[in-house]
């Protein structure tokens, strides 16, 4: 598994120029709107999103072929691709805060640490769920195919969770926002501790949405001929 993840590694750092935009453009939303948390939002799903690629490379030219000769298995590749997109999620959420963080500083813009964390947290689990729902669907019917696939599952995803919304509040009329303002004036009147609370909830939920989509990807991975 340390191979597969030291060639994934070198896979992202070989595109690091993607990196460098990422941040200028980042740089460029804060400088302008005087404002870190677009930036904030922006730098995850463009890093985050890399770790798609380390898929597409593996199947160019056969590549899976030489990869399965090697001393690794079909789940132990399927786990090193979930590992790698975690840790991918985890230190692209770290960067863009410490990022934006220097933002702040060289802009002189006013950043709450609270609502950069929380809203970078929030991005973080929103690409985590594209990731979960992409991986597969590379697993099963690769680059080319898998663009159709994709885009018509993403949009899927938006119609049920906007479809969900609408249900619950005009329909059955549920009082979410109320519920949410409920369930935030029972956190700690601690600020810090509201937010360790929050990206708290947002990692377990990030953590069982990949679990998840690791079922469905090792079942493809198990059948799937090369």
């Amino acid at each position: 598994m340390k191979g597969l993840l030291i060639k994934d590694l070198k896979i992202i750092l070989n595109q690091k120029k993607l990196f460098i935009i990422a941040i200028l453009f980042g740089a460029f939303f804060a400088y302008t709107n005087e404002d870190v948390t677009f930036a904030a939002t922006y730098i995850v799903i463009l890093m985050s999103m890399l770790a798609l690629t380390t898929i597409s490379y593996d199947d160019i030219n056969g590549g899976m072929l030489f990869i399965l000769s090697l001393p690794t298995t079909r789940k132990l590749y399927v786990i090193e691709k979930y590992l790698f997109t975690a840790l991918n999620l985890l230190c692209s959420c770290v960067a863009s805060i410490i990022i934006c963080m220097i933002m702040g500083q060289l802009f002189g813009i006013d950043v709450n640490t609270g609502t950069v964390i929380a809203s970078t947290a929030g991005s973080t689990v929103g690409v985590g769920l594209m990731l979960a729902v992409n991986i597969p669907l590379e697993f099963k019917y690769g680059v080319e195919k898998s663009r159709t696939a994709i885009f018509i599952s993403v949009a899927a995803i938006a119609v049920v969770i906007v479809g969900g919304y609408k249900l619950l509040t005009e329909v059955l009329h549920v009082d979410l926002k109320g519920m949410a303002m409920d369930v935030l004036s029972k956190l700690p009147s601690n600020q810090a501790a509201q937010d360790a609370i929050i990206a708290g909830a947002f990692l377990l939920v990030l953590v069982i949405i990949l679990a998840i989509s690791y079922v469905f990807s090792y079942k493809i991975m198990m059948k799937k001929e090369y």
